[in-house]
């Protein structure tokens, strides 16, 4: 029963979680189309919002998603077709990360959003580090707060009806 609860609690913050990630980035990147942005956090979102199979620390996922938002900056600047620049991207990606020990599976489809968004996230340069990553990623790092904030008084209630 006590599962049931906590993976509600993960469904109905995570939906939470999403809207405000899209409503952040629509006041703060003007367009219509946001649905490569939320994508990309969306592996995020399954990690964070997971029942606690994978921990990962904020430090590390900011490092990684930095870094990768950054060389997909970089890449899109380079005037080389599509599919070295995206090829290009994630290997440096993948590159970076292991030799840093930061890995982050999320941080591949960031780097790459820069690459096949529209012109409004192109045009962005490296603002794109700024918004919509590092919002994004604060945006979830909140929402997983109020997610063990519930799971802990959940549990909490759980282990005092037991206790009666």
């Amino acid at each position: 029963m006590k599962l049931i609860y906590i993976n509600l609690i993960n469904y109905f913050i995570s939906i939470a979680c999403f809207l405000s990630i899209y409503l952040c980035h629509k006041i703060l990147i003007s367009g219509d189309d946001h649905t490569l942005i939320i994508a990309a956090f969306g592996a995020s979102a399954v990690l964070t919002f997971s029942n606690d199979t994978i921990k990962h620390s904020f430090i590390k996922i900011c490092s990684s998603s930095i870094i990768a938002a950054i060389i997909g900056v970089f890449w899109n600047q380079i005037d080389i077709a599509l599919i070295f620049k995206i090829t290009i991207t994630i290997s440096s990606c993948i590159l970076i990360m292991n030799l840093l020990n930061i890995s982050y599976p999320p941080a591949g489809a960031i780097a790459v959003i820069p690459l096949i968004s529209n012109a409004q996230i192109q045009d962005l340069g490296y603002l794109y580090v700024v918004y919509p990553t590092m919002t994004g990623l604060l945006i979830i790092y909140s929402f997983s707060i109020i997610k063990e904030k519930f799971k802990k008084k959940l549990l909490w209630q759980v282990k005092k009806q037991l206790k009666s």
